[in-house]
């Protein structure tokens, strides 16, 4: 719920309070870096990184997490919830989504000493606020010199899932090396169960904390001839099970080249939906990345054959 203001304490404030710059954190020490191509270099607090660009689209539109590939992006724009506001007031203070209000910079600054400081001191930064009759510290908070107040949430969370260690998909396969298996029979595929696991990535800026979730949803297969998909690890195959053993997860190959057989590589990777939410103070407070794929694992391989059929007359 946005803060009530008084329209009385606004008016003797309005002369003094600061519009929040859309620069972002403490100028980078560099140029902007050389990005590969459909990325472009976006400032955060101490340099640079690359992010996608992609259409946002219109509010109300397509959801950005049927976007698949790379992940999509939330609409332009200021959000309460799902319903578009306007980014300033008419006091000059900037939307802050995770606070649900809009924020300003104390004008004046408080004394020193005051609570509203939280135990700093007046030069080592400013006292920011949602209200602006502003006189208990549960309405307010310290921003460091140098450290924008409000940080674009999605930006935090490109750079986390750059930082974030996503399951190289170890294949498996019955039959596996060293044996063969024949056209139109039903092959395992599996992962190691322990790849099969929720990922987590906090990344921090000023008083803004985005936390990246990525959930494994699928493994895409490379047969070698074609892909597949599979909606978890599948099953181990375990040596003497018999015919009436099930999985979730095989292939059957339907034709050869060779006569004497093929072989092909196989190799999976793991796709996950990520999604984010921003704590603190924040321009935006969750979003959806769409899918990402993780980078394939180490292959396997796999010996096809075709049975031969004898006829006696």
């Amino acid at each position: 719920m946005r803060a009530l203001k008084s329209v009385v304490a606004a008016a003797a404030l309005l002369a003094g309070v600061l519009v929040v710059s859309a620069a972002t954190g403490t100028p980078a020490a560099a140029d902007p870096p050389a990005c590969p191509p459909g990325e472009s270099p976006s400032e955060i607090p101490g340099g640079w990184i690359c992010i996608p660009v992609s259409d946002p689209g219109e509010p109300g539109g397509e959801d950005p997490g049927d976007a698949g590939g790379n992940g999509g992006t939330l609409p332009a724009g200021c959000f309460e919830g799902d319903e578009e506001v306007s980014c300033n007031d008419e006091y000059g203070g900037t939307w802050d989504a995770g606070r649900g209000c809009y924020a300003f910079q104390v004008q004046p600054q408080p004394p020193a000493g005051s609570p509203l400081w939280e135990g700093h001191d007046p030069s080592e930064g400013s006292v920011w606020s949602c209200d602006y009759t502003v006189t208990i510290p549960e309405t307010s908070w310290f921003v460091p010199t140098g450290e924008d107040p409000l940080v674009d949430p999605a930006v935090l969370a490109q750079e986390a899932l750059g930082r974030m260690k996503l399951e190289n998909a170890s294949a498996q396969i019955a039959p596996g090396p060293g044996f063969h298996t024949y056209v139109h029979i039903e092959n395992w595929l599996w992962l190691p169960e322990a790849q099969w696991h929720d990922l987590t990535e906090t990344v921090t800026a000023g008083p803004a904390s985005v936390t990246v979730t990525a959930e494994p949803i699928r493994v895409d297969w490379d047969m070698g001839t074609e892909t597949t998909s599979c909606y978890d690890v599948g099953r181990v195959w375990i040596k003497g099970m018999t015919d009436a053993a099930k999985t979730t997860c095989s292939y059957a190959y339907e034709w050869i080249e060779n006569p004497a057989g093929d072989t092909h590589s196989v190799s999976a990777q793991l796709v996950y939906g990520v999604t984010w939410d921003c704590d603190g103070a924040c321009l935006t407070p969750n979003g959806d990345l769409g899918e990402i794929d993780a980078p394939a694992g180490d292959p396997t391989t796999i010996e096809v054959r075709q049975r031969q059929t004898v006829v006696i007359q």
